[in-house]
């Protein structure tokens, strides 16, 4: 699962329950209507003011992922037209398919715990070295697997220092072999010992490394090392660099609420970010800058992909080495209120629950003046949540906190 702003977006299709999930948008959509919970009736408008509000946040969302899937279709265009004739391996025949099938749509509902409005994607690529989405999805899984070492690192008086560990850049022909290279030295690193058989670098107690390996300016390979290193006691920045023998960035990660996050954001960079610039762009003082993934040639990605396919990128020593999984998050009970499909190359979110307040046609009001108006106008009672539209106990701390319109 991962979180985004306000929204927790849910990639897994579950399609005995997909049927489920559009007959409950039917009825959402019905003005009026009810659902059950823990035996009793709410009424569907008692969620109208936490639609209306998850609604505007999410429309300021939506653009971010109307471009990542530009990205996927772009990618998938290049795929099928330069990559496939020249590629033999089976298991790269349907990354096009994937990559245009993935997020076309997904039933959207109201988390009761919390208001928040959850999307269940009928499909994803399941391809986090393609896809922005699954990228991203992936860095949510990672880090909600290490909080709790990170946290006992901490209590116990760890520090955390973020690094970038860079060698030459591999040339054209040679990227798997210095990736392979790039994480030996690391391990070795590690594990250097000094003249009397101790570790030259006992403070560092463990690591989590994610590899990079963009097309550099030279069109050679930028292979790298996003590193954070859990630190306990006073470590030399001098002596690192002179064992790791090329450069290296250090930078502690200061306790401040939302700096760790930060760096991790910083660590996982989904592989085909780059793909966004525009040639225009890849201009600075004058001298051409790394070319994104879209204007790579075709043996270039070719090699990219072949060097990537079976590659673990993303490893763990030490401290975090060997954590378990984290058990998956208990959504609770969620309401079915409408669905996100893919239109012109847009999203567009339609919420049958909100579409379901009568209106007088010529209008022109928008869902939230129509809410105001029937709200004014209405009186109910007998049916839990319809008497105060909107204030029902089991969204009252939604619309307190989200404001009751």
């Amino acid at each position: 699962m991962q979180t985004d702003g306000q929204f927790c977006w849910l990639p897994e299709f579950e399609p005995d329950r997909y049927q489920e999930r559009a007959d409950a948008i039917a009825r959402a959509g019905q003005f009026g209507a009810t659902y059950e919970q823990n035996g009793e009736t709410h009424s569907y408008a008692s969620l109208a003011p936490v639609a209306l509000e998850a609604n505007e946040q999410l429309q300021l969302d939506l653009p971010g992922y109307d471009q990542r899937a530009a990205i996927r279709k772009a990618l998938a265009n290049k795929l099928e037209r330069e990559c496939l004739p020249r590629a033999p391996e089976t298991w790269l025949e349907r990354y096009p398919e994937r990559l245009r099938l993935a997020r076309q749509g997904g039933h959207s509902g109201i988390r009761l715990k919390d208001g928040k409005l959850v999307v269940f994607w009928d499909n994803k690529a399941g391809l986090s070295r393609l896809c922005p989405d699954d990228a991203r999805e992936e860095a949510m899984r990672l880090r909600r697997r290490i909080t709790p070492a990170r946290d006992e690192l901490r209590a116990s008086g760890h520090r955390f220092l973020y690094a970038v560990f860079t060698m030459p850049n591999s040339a054209a022909g040679d990227l798997r072999k210095g990736m392979a290279a790039i994480y030996r030295r690391f391990r070795n690193l590690l594990r250097a010992k000094n003249s009397d058989g101790e570790l030259v670098f006992p403070q560092i107690k463990g690591a989590l490394t994610v590899l990079e390996a963009p097309l550099g300016r030279e069109r050679d390979w930028n292979v790298h090392l996003n590193v954070i290193l859990p630190v306990k006691g006073f470590l030399d920045f001098g002596e690192l660099r002179k064992h790791w023998h090329w450069n290296v960035e250090c930078r502690w990660i200061s306790d401040a609420p939302g700096a760790f996050e930060s760096a991790f954001a910083e660590l996982i960079k989904y592989a085909v970010a780059a793909t966004v610039a525009k040639s225009a762009e890849h201009l600075v003082d004058g001298k051409s800058t790394a070319p994104p993934m879209l204007e790579w040639k075709p043996d270039e990605l070719l090699e990219w992909l072949r060097a990537m396919h079976g590659f673990r990128r993303t490893r763990s020593y030490g401290a975090f080495y060997g954590l378990e999984k984290p058990e998956a998050e208990d959504l609770g009970p969620i309401v079915w209120i409408g669905t996100v499909n893919m239109h012109g190359g847009r999203y567009v979110h339609r919420l049958a629950l909100l579409d379901s307040i009568p209106e007088d046609k010529f209008s022109g009001q928008t869902w939230a003046e129509r809410w105001l108006a029937l709200k004014k106008s209405l009186g109910l009672g007998g049916i839990r949540g319809a008497g105060s539209l909107g204030e029902s106990e089991a969204v009252r701390s939604s619309t307190t906190r989200l404001g009751n319109l």
